[in-house]
């Protein structure tokens, strides 16, 4: 079994367990887990073999390359052409870019704030 399984179903558990512990908790009116009796955990660990139902279908489909039965061929397969198309990829140099120039600034000009009464000269 490889890390991606475990990861996968502890993933899975914390789900599982958070949302029964919520629906027991919310059906039965009991306001904390602290008040739960046997049978309200009863319930709660029914989580526990529920949340392996996923990962199990996904270890036993041969077809899933994540972590099924043929992960660690499909992986070293993978790894194999990955390291073959590093080899044969001809080095490349990227050129810098030449630095550019600033833009000259432009004058400032005065603009008018257009408040206040117009002057025969600024009517158009």
């Amino acid at each position: 079994m490889n890390k991606a399984v475990i990861d996968s179903y502890l993933r899975n558990l914390l789900g599982s367990l958070l949302g029964a512990i919520t629906i027991v908790a919310t059906s039965s009116g009991i306001a904390s887990p602290v008040d739960f009796g046997l049978g309200e955990w009863l319930l709660v660990a029914n989580a526990l073999w529920a949340s392996a139902v996923p990962t199990l279908i996904r270890w036993v489909n041969k077809k899933d390359p994540a972590f099924g039965l043929v992960a660690e061929a499909v992986a070293a397969s993978v790894t194999t052409k990955l390291e073959t198309a590093a080899e044969e990829a001809p080095k490349k140099t990227t050129p810098k870019p030449a630095a550019k120039k600033p833009a000259p600034k432009k004058p400032a000009t005065k603009k008018s704030s257009g408040g206040g009464s117009a002057t025969p000269n600024q009517i158009k």
